[in-house]
């Protein structure tokens, strides 16, 4: 009966540990600037181990309640977004991945242990509702052979999606405006792992890009200033006509 009993033991703890996230999307950045992560991260995970605890608590896995949508953690429960992506704003202290048409977001894969291994593929959903996905190019996955790299544990790997040429983003999520997701994940038994990352497309019409392009346009119109002469007045008319444009540089004959 002891023997029984420390069989059922060991079948739970290894049942424990395939149930467990093993591999997390660290880091995103956009083709066009602005950084994150995936939605459930602690960056205070420490990445040099293969454990349960405390290694794989901030793993994505597309299990249970969340399976369709933003998927859970082991740490965290299910995912939410917006709770979610405003701590990935406020741990970045930046805007979200900018994306452009045609563009790409590069992304780092942390392999926790074997079944976290590649190849990934991913997908875009251009409403943050999470209801719909639209499989996009995969240029670049981390290594395996059907969701497992045995050599891969504890270590980042590059991973890179294509954004459609004609992408929209059109959701609004933590007061951010023309926001995607972009969903990447294995196909391992115990999973699929990977995770799920909100991007904005860069140029659209948002706070932060008029921001931007307004403080571009002053830079420019300083510029032409400082060379003075009769050019002056030229330059502080060209940047309140540039005002009313979309992302017109500034020249002067």
């Amino acid at each position: 009966m002891k023997s029984l009993r420390s069989l059922f033991a060991l079948t739970l703890l290894s049942t424990a540990s395939l149930v467990a996230g093993h591999g997390a999307i660290i880091s995103a950045t956009g083709d066009a600037g602005g950084t994150g992560m995936a939605l459930g991260i602690d960056t205070s995970t420490p990445r040099d181990g293969t454990r349960r605890n405390p290694f794989q608590q901030d793993s994505t896995r597309f299990r249970g309640d969340a399976a369709e949508t933003f998927g859970e953690t082991l740490g965290g429960g299910d995912n939410q977004l917006e709770a979610g992506t405003a701590a990935i704003m406020a741990e970045t202290g930046t805007e979200l991945p900018q994306v452009s048409q045609g563009g790409e977001v590069q992304m780092t894969l942390h392999q926790v242990n074997a079944d976290g291994g590649g190849p990934y593929t991913c997908m875009i959903n251009a409403d943050s509702t999470g209801q719909q996905w639209t499989n996009i190019q995969v240029t670049t996955t981390p290594p395996g052979r059907n969701s497992r790299n045995r050599e891969g544990a504890a270590t980042d790997f590059p991973l890179t999606a294509a954004i459609p040429a004609a992408q929209n983003c059109t959701g609004t999520v933590a007061g951010q405006e023309n926001v995607c997701l972009v969903r990447c994940q294995n196909d391992a038994r115990a999973g699929p792992f990977g995770g799920v990352v909100p991007v904005q497309l860069a140029g659209a019409a948002t706070p932060a890009a008029a921001r931007r392009a307004l403080a571009r346009r002053v830079r420019q119109t300083e510029l032409l200033i400082a060379r003075g002469g009769n050019k002056r007045q030229s330059a502080v008319d060209a940047v309140f006509a540039c005002l009313r444009c979309d992302d017109t540089h500034i020249h002067l004959a």
